[in-house]
């Protein structure tokens, strides 16, 4: 097998070779730099593309009956299968999205990363953990720039060159697919960078260090031996196959709509290959007679697979489905196949009915790809002009508009303080809230006095002169005898919001304080009738829970965190309870903090923000969700942090109410 095309750099050849037990070569071929490329086998088969991410393939030992299998990732240096022929990956992560992932890669499965859409992996039409429909998670974050990838003893290892380490991972069952966790195995200093690995007959591992960070051959290499303390006597035979990885099996070869519409997502693609193959089968259905939502989506992906153009299954009606995942599907589409005749229905679909801020995001974007084929400077993806338009369209729904300001910066010079103002003095209630929103987050003195005049008149509903308390957060020194006035307020929401908002940190009193790892304790303590709109202010004060200093509802917020937009479709109410007390007992690893040692002596613990000043700094977040930045050349070492880079102690800072609030208006989001 080669590769002809005319992209030329350090990482887009073929890589991470390895056989199966029935013979068959697997290999993987990087994102390419997004530039056209043809992979012919030595029977003169061939596959072509361009534009996409890295996808995986396989063919006979000869060179005969070349075949796509996996798409959506980085650079795929390393692979290998466990003794139950599962197909691993180790995937370098693009500039913007870490970590780098621990793939398990399944027949037909996407991963979510496209090249066309930017470097940084962070694009709304890209997708690193499973973000999008129709594309799956990683099995475990890993350390940077890993390059291959073992099985051993009942364990993966993987080499990680840029972390200077070797990492063990030990696997777990999770649906029909498995997941991870890491403990480090080797760890070196700046010098020592493990790239190639193998074990031999004796149990012994062997492995390549590169050694210097350059890329040009160096002569610098050093190879190392492991030898473990007594030899095993046992056989390896890995993880067992769960009872929903022996049911894709049968669905790779018998899918079912049924199984389309499973909850898990590994499940539905084996589903998708499935009638992926079933060709026949799959031309019998016809998606919009689905009434399940994933069902559609699933055969929608099946058609995709198989090389279905988008303009023969009725775009339109895509768009317009009811389900925001069938319309994120459809978006992406369009916008892979580049079909700017759609350009201007995607436009008028922007404007119309309520949709999510991840649509919406899709929308905008598409459409600027459409027109310019850029994804725009400095990772800005969302046309900020056309957010503003979109806001101040009277045409467009009150939900859109809405969500559109969500979407902007508090302090976008395109939005003013009068015109927030005036939809503050409007009849639209979705309009007039996110305005009063976005007012109390600007900094600019016309806006402060503002806030300061709607939290004292009582023309305005309670509802919005509470929202308006948030802005007052920002300096509770000024407005300490301002908020002091209105704690004394007869309206609840005011004098409730105002008394979280001047009172001391350590002021909270509780009957009984219950251990944080005793959560059903906790939640006999916090029952009770819960306001929603009360917990929604919680959320976002900076003398409450201050949570969208890191994370996003709906689009407001910032972007450090997890989103918790569909947090209530996916977390029980004892797990969110959980994640609030004890955040750092399950980390996400895309949200993994690292441990920063300065040249100075100093340590710093911060979350990377993957963004690069002009001044070539690195920039960080901290626990408060306030951004510092660094010269690379100044980090001596870097490891990851196994404390969670949220705060912990809320349940110090927040009363009971506030605490049965906030999970109230948290388990809402759906």
């Amino acid at each position: 097998v080669h590769l002809e095309t005319k992209g030329d750099y350090p990482h887009n050849g073929l890589a991470g070779l390895v056989f199966n037990e029935n013979g068959r070569l697997y290999f993987g071929l990087g994102e390419n730099l997004g530039l056209p490329y043809k992979i012919v086998a030595a029977d003169g088969s061939s596959l072509a593309g361009g534009g996409e991410g890295g996808s995986i393939y396989h063919c006979s030992p000869d060179g005969k009956d070349l075949k796509q299998i996996a798409t959506g990732v980085w650079n795929p240096f390393g692979m290998c299968f466990d003794p139950q022929q599962r197909l691993f990956m180790v995937d370098n992560d693009p500039d913007g999205r870490p970590p780098c992932r621990l793939l398990h890669i399944v027949k037909g499965g996407d991963y979510g990363y496209q090249f066309r859409y930017g470097r940084s992996g962070a694009h709304p039409l890209q997708a690193w953990e499973g973000e999008l429909p129709g594309t799956l998670s990683m099995a475990a974050g890993t350390g940077e720039a890993p390059c291959s990838v073992i099985f051993h003893q009942d364990e993966l290892l993987v080499t990680s060159w840029g972390d200077h380490r070797i990492e063990r991972y030990q696997l777990h069952s999770a649906g029909a697919t498995v997941k991870a966790t890491m403990q480090p195995l080797v760890t070196g200093d700046e010098m020592f960078r493990p790239v190639g690995i193998a074990i031999d007959a004796d149990g012994a591992i062997w492995f390549s260090d590169w050694v210097d960070k350059s890329y040009p051959v160096h002569g610098k290499g050093r190879i190392w031996r492991l030898v473990p303390k007594q030899k095993s006597k046992d056989i390896a035979t890995g993880l067992p196959l769960s009872p929903a990885e022996l049911r894709s099996q049968n669905l790779q070869e018998n899918p079912t709509t049924a199984a389309l519409a499973d909850d898990d997502p590994f499940v539905r693609q084996a589903a998708v290959w499935g009638y992926a193959q079933a060709v026949f089968q799959l031309k019998s259905l016809d998606w919009m007679k689905q009434k399940d939502a994933l069902t559609r989506l699933g055969i929608l992906q099946a058609h995709r697979w198989i090389g279905t153009k988008i303009t023969e299954l009725n775009p339109e009606k895509m768009l317009a489905d009811a389900d925001d995942r069938v319309q994120l599907h459809a978006i992406r589409w369009i916008a892979d196949e580049g079909r700017t005749e759609y350009t201007e229905t995607l436009r008028t679909k922007i404007k119309e009915g309520k949709v999510s801020s991840q649509t919406l995001a899709a929308y905008i974007s598409a459409v600027s790809w459409l027109e310019t084929g850029a994804v725009g400077a400095k990772q800005d993806w969302l046309d900020q002009k056309i957010l503003v338009t979109l806001a101040s369209d009277t045409k467009a729904s009150p939900e859109v508009r809405a969500l559109a300001l969500k979407l902007l910066p508090a302090n976008q010079p395109g939005l003013s303080t009068k015109t927030l103002l005036q939809w503050i003095g409007g009849s639209s209630g979705i309009l007039r809230f996110e305005a009063v929103r976005t007012l109390a987050q600007r900094t600019d003195p016309l806006a402060n006095n503002a806030i300061q005049h709607i939290v004292q008149d009582k023309n305005y509903p309670d509802s919005i002169r509470a929202e308006a308390i948030l802005g007052l957060a920002n300096d509770t020194t000024k407005h300490y005898d301002l908020l002091v006035r209105l704690s004394r307020a007869k309206e609840t929401a005011v004098r409730t919001e105002a008394l979280r908002t001047v009172r001391k940190p350590d002021s909270i009193q509780r009957k009984s304080s219950p251990n944080i790892t005793n959560t059903d304790a906790w939640l006999a303590q916090l029952q009770g009738t819960a306001d929603i709109e009360a917990g929604r202010r919680t959320f976002y004060s900076k003398r409450g829970g201050n949570c969208a200093a890191c994370h996003t509802v709906d689009g407001r917020g910032a972007r450090i965190g997890p989103d918790l937009t569909h947090i209530g479709q996916t977390s029980s109410k004892a797990k969110l309870l959980e994640s609030i007390l004890q955040p750092s007992k399950e980390i996400a690893p895309m949200f993994v903090p690292w441990i920063l040692q300065l040249e100075s002596g100093v340590t710093k613990t911060g979350f990377p923000l993957n963004k690069i000043t002009d001044k070539g700094e690195e920039q960080f977040a901290d626990a408060e969700g306030k951004v510092f930045t660094l010269e690379p050349v100044s980090i001596e070492l870097r490891k990851a942090s196994d404390q969670s880079i949220m705060p912990h102690g809320l349940e110090k800072i927040l009363t009971d109410d506030e605490l049965r609030d906030l999970i109230a208006y948290l388990m809402s989001q759906h």
